[in-house]
């Protein structure tokens, strides 16, 4: 009996390293944030940063298909709150937007 309690710790233990602490995968891209803006107004730059997606179901895989996934947020983001674009630079992560 004590050997089962000890094997199901060992699973238990090993199933939740592949999780960070919000519980999203590492091994995903679960989010997708602007980290830059240069936008003209101070206000506009602030709310810019604010900006946090969090990926569908267990996020992406693939670094190149959350990419791709997190420019077309950015894009629809600028699209709908300005009139005129400006440049953001933006990152995919492992976590979920906090």
């Amino acid at each position: 009996m004590k050997k089962l309690s000890v094997l199901f710790m060992v699973l238990f233990i090993s199933s939740c390293a592949d999780e960070n602490d919000d519980g999203s995968k590492k091994s995903t891209y679960s989010s997708c944030k602007i980290t830059s803006s240069g936008a003209l107004f101070a206000s506009d730059r602030e709310e810019d940063l604010k900006q946090c997606w969090n990926a569908p179901g267990d996020g992406y895989e693939s670094k190149g298909d959350a990419i791709q996934w997190c420019e077309g947020k950015v894009n629809s983001y600028i699209a709908d709150s300005y009139l005129f674009g400006h440049s953001v630079v933006y990152a995919v992560e492992s976590t979920y937007c906090p």
